[in-house]
């Protein structure tokens, strides 16, 4: 069974990786039609390829919600990752771009300033929004916070 660290990994993957393909084979900016069309479509794909894996009456990672943390998350590296591709990103200045890439992941909103210039905002916002919704009607049997597990006792002895 796939985990909330698999799952977050996996949602990157599927949402940025068509995106860094094509700056891969064309070397050049993308129509933001396609962007705005093709990322969001990708990791609906996946995610219901996992919702199918998944199946089951057991309590788990809900997919939807750490799938989204990865795309927010690992943003800004994908990002960086394709500008690289294209003739920037980490060619031009490494260090404040790793620098920027770090602070991208810590703090996410960088990754939608990124997307707005990269040109995939609309599908970073359509999936930001989308994916909680998908896990309300979806999946609420699965937790976001891990649950506690049952049987643990305190070692403090008092």
């Amino acid at each position: 069974m796939i985990g909330a660290k698999g799952l977050f990994l996996v949602g990157a993957l599927a949402f940025w990786l068509p995106e860094i393909v094509l700056y891969a084979s064309t070397r050049q900016a993308l129509n933001g039609k396609l962007v705005t069309f093709l990322l969001p479509s990708s990791l609906l794909i996946v995610y219901l390829l996992i919702s199918i894996l998944r199946r089951g009456r057991v309590a788990k990672p809900s997919a939807a919600i750490f799938m989204v943390l990865g795309v927010v998350f690992l943003g800004t590296l994908a990002m960086t990752i394709g500008a690289t591709i294209r003739g920037a990103g980490f060619l031009g200045h490494p260090g404040s771009t790793l620098l920027g890439v770090l602070l991208g992941t810590v703090i996410p909103i960088y990754a939608f300033i990124a997307a707005t210039y990269d040109g995939s905002l609309y599908a970073l916002i359509f999936v930001s929004i989308l994916m909680p919704l998908i896990h309300l009607l979806f999946e609420r049997k699965n937790w976001i916070i891990p649950p506690k597990k049952a049987g643990v006792t305190s070692m403090s002895g008092g």
